[in-house]
C-alpha cells in the first residue's frame, strides 16, 4: 500500500481480492481519501479512495456534455490559402471519411470520438445518480461491466493531439485558425479525463453491491494455488469453479481463453497489416491537378525538411516504433511464456504494461489524416483524400491493442511459481 495522507479518517475498506496482472492474493486493505493500495509483488494499482467519489463524476459528466454540444455548434478550424478559404466542422473528420467511401475509418472515429465516450459518460452519471435509489441489479451490473469494458477505447485526447500535429503540418502552407468548437473540444477532452480519474472501479462495485465474502488468505499465494479466481471487472474473489462472478455477473476464467493461440492469431494478422500500411500512401494531396501520394514515412521526411523536427520525431515514433516495437515486444513475450522461460517476470511484466500503454497513441497518424482530409477541400487548388493505408495502420493499431488484452500476463508469475516447486 502506497500511503498519500494519513491526515483523514478510514472510511473505506477495499475487499480481499486477486492481482489481475500476476495473480496474487491481497488482503482486504483499509484506506483513507487520498490512499491507494497496489499488489506487494507487482506494484500494480489495486483500489484508490479518491475524494467525493459520488458527487465529482456527476459534475464531470455534466460539463463534459456541455462542451460537447459546444463542439459541434461552431467552426471547429479555418484554412485559407491564396484568398480561398475552407471552414470545417468537427463532425466533418468524420462525415468526409463516409462521403469517401471509408466507411471503416468513420465507423473508427465515430466510435472513439463520439458513440464511446458518450455512453461512458451517460453509464457513470446514470449508475451514481442512482446508487441510493432503486434500479434493476442486472441494468446496474450491465452498465458497470460496460463501463470497464469500453475505456481502453476512449480516445479523444490522441485526437487532440492529432489536431495540433495538423495545425504544425498546414502553418507553412496556408493561414489557420482555431474556432470556437476547437477550445470547446479542448474543455471536453479535459473534462472527461478528469472524470475517469475521479472513480475507483472497486469503489463503485462495493458500493452498489457491497463487499464480497471474507476470506482466511495467504498473502504470499496466488489465487491460482487456493482454487480461486479474480473477477477482472470488479475485483471479487470467487471459488475457482464458478463460471459467473458472484457480484458483477461477468463470465470467469482462471486465465484468458484461448492462451497464447489467439494471441499469436492476433499479432500475425497486425504484421500482413503493418506491411501495406507503411508500403501504400496514407494520403494523397492533390495541388493544382498534381497528385502527390505520401507514405507515413515519406511525412515523416518531408516534415524534417521543414524544420518540423519535434513534430516529425512525435509522428515517427508514433506511427512508425510504437507499432512495430509493440508487435516484437508481445512476439517475444509468447515466445518465451511458451518455450517457460521465465527469468526476470517483473521485467517482463512491465515490458506488456508498455506495450498496453502506448498503443493507443498510434491512432494519431490516422487522426491526423482525417483532420486534414476532412478540412482541406479547395477544389481546384487543393484537396487531401485517405490513402489506402490509412485502414491498414488502422486495423494494425486496433488488432494489436486486441493482441494486448489477449495476452494473460499470470502466465508469465505461473512459470515462475513452477519454477520454485520443482526446486
Amino acid at each position: 500500500m502506497h500511503p498519500v495522507s494519513h491526515q483523514h479518517p478510514i472510511t473505506y475498506t477495499h475487499d480481499a481480492t486477486a492481482c489481475e496482472e500476476c495473480d496474487l492474493l491481497v488482503p482486504a486493505t483499509a484506506l483513507a481519501v487520498g490512499e491507494t493500495s497496489s499488489c506487494p509483488r507487482c506494484g500494480h494499482t489495486l483500489s484508490a479512495h479518491l475524494p467525493q467519489q459520488e458527487r465529482r463524476p456527476i459534475a464531470y459528466g455534466f460539463a463534459a456534455l456541455i462542451m460537447f454540444v459546444l463542439s459541434n455548434a461552431f467552426t471547429f478550424m479555418s484554412f485559407s490559402a491564396k484568398g480561398v478559404g475552407q471552414e470545417m466542422t468537427f463532425l466533418q473528420c468524420i462525415t468526409t471519411l463516409v462521403d469517401q467511401g471509408y466507411l471503416f475509418l468513420g465507423a473508427v472515429l465515430s466510435l472513439t470520438l463520439i458513440g464511446l465516450p458518450l455512453v461512458y459518460i451517460g453509464s457513470i452519471m446514470l449508475v451514481l445518480w442512482r446508487l441510493d435509489k432503486d434500479l434493476h441489479s442486472n441494468a446496474l451490473r450491465s452498465l458497470g461491466r460496460l463501463l470497464c469494458r469500453i475505456k481502453p477505447w476512449l480516445m479523444v485526447d490522441v485526437f487532440l493531439i492529432g489536431v495540433l500535429i495538423s495545425l504544425v503540418k498546414l502553418m507553412g502552407m496556408a493561414d489557420i485558425k482555431m474556432g470556437l468548437s476547437f477550445w470547446a473540444f479542448v474543455g471536453y477532452t479535459v473534462l472527461l479525463i478528469k472524470m475517469i480519474s475521479s472513480l475507483d472501479r472497486m469503489w463503485l462495485w462495493q458500493r452498489l453491491f457491497g463487499p464480497t465474502e471474507a476470506r482466511e488468505l495467504d498473502p504470499e499465494a496466488s489465487a491460482l494455488e487456493y482454487g480461486l479466481v479474480g473477477c477482472h471487472i470488479c475485483g471479487a474473489l470467487n471459488d475457482g469453479d464458478a463460471h459467473s462472478c458472484s457480484r458483477c455477473g461477468d463470465r470467469l476464467h482462471q486465465r484468458k481463453p484461448g492462451g497464447l493461440n489467439r494471441t499469436w492469431a492476433l499479432l500475425i494478422t497486425s504484421v500482413i497489416l503493418y506491411i501495406p500500411a507503411n508500403l501504400y500512401p496514407i494520403m494523397d494531396t492533390v495541388f493544382l491537378g498534381d497528385d502527390s501520394p505520401s507514405t507515413i514515412m515519406g511525412g515523416v521526411v518531408l516534415l524534417w525538411a521543414m524544420g518540423s523536427y519535434p513534430i516529425a520525431a512525435v509522428i515517427f515514433f508514433a506511427s512508425v516504433v510504437v507499432p512495430l516495437v509493440k508487435i516484437l515486444a508481445l512476439l517475444w513475450l509468447c515466445y518465451m511464456v511458451q518455450r517457460g522461460r521465465v527469468g526476470s517476470p517483473l521485467g517482463k511484466l512491465k515490458l506488456y504494461r508498455m506495450t498496453e500503454f502506448v498503443g493507443r497513441w498510434s491512432m494519431i497518424d490516422v487522426f491526423v489524416v482525417a483532420i486534414l482530409a476532412g478540412l482541406i477541400r479547395l477544389d481546384n487548388l487543393m484537396t487531401i483524400y485517405p490513402g489506402p493505408a490509412a485502414v491498414a495502420f488502422a486495423g494494425v493499431v486496433l488488432i494489436t491493442m486486441v493482441a494486448a488484452m489477449s495476452f494473460d500476463s499470470r502466465l508469465i508469475w505461473d512459470l515462475q511459481q513452477g519454477e520454485r516447486e520443482r526446486e
